[in-house]
């Protein structure tokens, strides 16, 4: 695999998209992601109840209710945003059982929202062949919980951001009036396109350099990320079409807006595996390689090794 360093650019990248597809095949990643969207499904409506309460401090839980909705309707949808609107509505019911049941309530909705996290940070493991870690306690579960609650609050950032721009854009708008009004659409449009995918790339960016137990340089992490978030733009559009083209809404009748909802989400996650398989072959072939953590030489005492570079997927 070193030959590619001597290859073209563009041949290279080839050849490493070759590769992750044959490790995508190989690791079995669509069963990976039957697994995370039904994970997924389990804690979309905690994860959402939370990020519509934090970010809800800044603009307004309606503000940030109606943000998620538009959203989820431009990638899903009409039916997808409706599930996404029944998900936030039941998620936000409060409960009227005094203090302790508070406590606990938020206990659990804390653990449901990480869970899909969880199962993606394991999952990512697997196919970049992390050996597994002998450490199982107590506080590596916790440590895991809040590295997940981490992510829910780079979301969160990353939603903050989005409706600050939009914001902006509004303002400025209300500025120019209407003679400009339809130039300024498309600006603020392509504006708005623009922010939204580097917001997509900095998430993914951020899930490649932290969710999995092994270490791997930002230049390789950018480049992983980029070419994810390309992809998965495209992708965005395939299943758009397909949800519409299968009909699926009419078919499944009154279940339909939480099979539109599982189905995006499932196709979504092959296209992130790929993207991961794609960034570590990257880093491997062309980069600076994965090196793996190695916390427990501390806890048997004896001195640290040096770390060692994950295998190649393939070969």
């Amino acid at each position: 695999m070193q030959a590619l360093k001597h290859e073209s650019y563009p041949k290279a990248l080839l050849h490493v998209a070759i590769a992750a597809g044959k490790a995508w095949s190989a690791h079995r990643a669509a069963s990976k992601g039957a697994a995370l969207a039904l994970y997924t499904l389990f804690s979309l409506a905690p994860m959402l109840v939370l990020v519509v309460t934090i970010a809800g401090f800044i603009f307004g839980e309606d503000t940030v209710r109606n943000l998620l909705i538009e959203q989820m309707g431009g990638l899903m949808g009409q039916q997808g945003a409706d599930a996404i609107q029944t998900i936030l509505a039941g998620g936000e019911k409060k409960s009227s059982g005094g203090l302790f049941a508070g406590i606990i309530s938020a206990v659990l909705v804390l653990v449901s929202a990480t869970t899909a996290f969880t199962e993606l940070k394991d999952s990512l493991d697997e196919l970049w062949e992390v050996p597994k870690s002998t450490s199982s306690g107590l506080w590596s579960l916790i440590r895991e919980r809040f590295l997940s609650f981490g992510l829910i609050l780079v979301l969160v950032l990353m939603l903050i951001s989005t409706l600050a721009v939009s914001t902006a854009l509004a303002a400025v708008g209300n500025v120019f009036g209407g003679d400009a009004t339809g130039l300024f659409k498309i600006v603020s449009q392509i504006i708005s396109n623009v922010i939204a995918f580097a917001v997509l790339t900095g998430l993914f960016a951020v899930i490649f350099k932290y969710m999995p137990a092994a270490k791997i340089d930002w230049k390789d992490v950018w480049v992983g990320a980029l070419i994810t978030a390309v992809l998965f733009t495209i992708g965005k559009f395939a299943i758009g079409l397909y949800v519409a083209h299968a009909d699926l809404g009419s078919t499944y009748g009154a279940a339909g807006s939480v099979v539109i909802l599982i189905t995006w989400i499932y196709y979504s996650a092959q296209i992130f595996f790929y993207g991961s398989l794609f960034t570590h072959e990257y880093a491997m072939t062309l980069g600076s390689k994965v090196n793996v953590e190695q916390p427990d030489a501390k806890k048997e005492g004896k001195a640290a090794q040096p770390q060692q570079a994950v295998p190649a997927l393939t070969r």
